[in-house]
């Protein structure tokens, strides 16, 4: 297994790049930070033509909107986003809902895990897994449109499932703190279980039974943990709640 390398440079404010393993790089930016994995392939010669040298490929997982004007990025450049994907101005990979993908980038492979609105992605040979919006310390599970959370629950189980596996070493959030410690992780997967429930509970049988929306906004605070009280936690509550109670 390839050690974790976790050298980082400071490039701005609030900016860091990460290199954790060899082609692998992470870009972190703001408070709290959102993460951009590169993930890079670089082939000695191009397949089939000994003379030519091979074209660089790079994969972006969440990039920032301004990700072609930010970076200078090789011609052979594709963005896969683990929410809800965003327009650019570079080639997408999107996977069909409710199946597993396999990529291969230069050495890298790279296991695809994905649900509506949400995917996951795995490096198996290195332990690390981004999760998306599962698992962060900054920010709630995002619930998809037209969804009963059921689908969130699935993809917490197949993360708990990831976390356990003998190679783990780290675990990166779309937002939020890096961790490599498992039992950590687990942790925080657990706390996202809990909200979910929690919601479900309370929003399901009320949009069954017709009650107004205006009835769950008035008990949405109590839903909100205690430790998710930032805006940013706030928007994506009541997002979750609008997406529930529409389904």
């Amino acid at each position: 297994m390839s050690d974790l390398l976790h050298l980082s440079t400071t490039i701005g404010p609030s900016a860091t790049i990460t290199q954790l393993f060899e082609q692998l790089e992470l870009f972190s930016d703001g408070v709290p930070p959102t993460h951009t994995l590169f993930i890079q392939g670089r082939p000695t010669l191009a397949e089939g033509n000994p003379l030519q040298p091979a074209q660089d490929q790079l994969l972006l997982i969440d990039p920032p909107l301004n990700v072609a004007e930010r970076f200078r990025l090789p011609s052979d450049s594709a963005v896969l986003f683990t929410g809800i994907a965003n327009a650019v101005n570079l080639p997408q990979v999107q996977p069909e809902p409710g199946g597993v993908a396999h990529l291969r980038i230069g050495q890298h492979y790279l296991d695809l895990y994905t649900q509506s609105g949400s995917a996951v992605v795995y490096l198996p040979a290195l332990g690390m897994i981004c999760g998306g919006s599962f698992g962060s310390d900054a920010t709630l599970p995002a619930v998809a449109a037209q969804s009963t959370g059921q689908q969130e629950l699935e993809t917490l189980r197949l993360l708990a499932q990831l976390v356990k596996q003998r190679r783990f070493q780290l675990y990166i959030p779309r937002v939020g703190t890096l961790i490599g410690n498992a039992i950590e992780v687990m942790e925080r997967l657990a706390a996202d279980v809990a909200y979910l429930h929690s919601i479900r509970r309370v929003v399901l049988p009320m949009a069954q039974q017709g009650e107004p929306f205006t009835q769950i906004e008035a008990v949405a605070q109590s839903l909100l943990p205690t430790t998710r009280q930032s805006p940013l936690c706030q928007e994506q509550h009541f997002t979750n709640l609008r997406h529930m109670y529409a389904t």
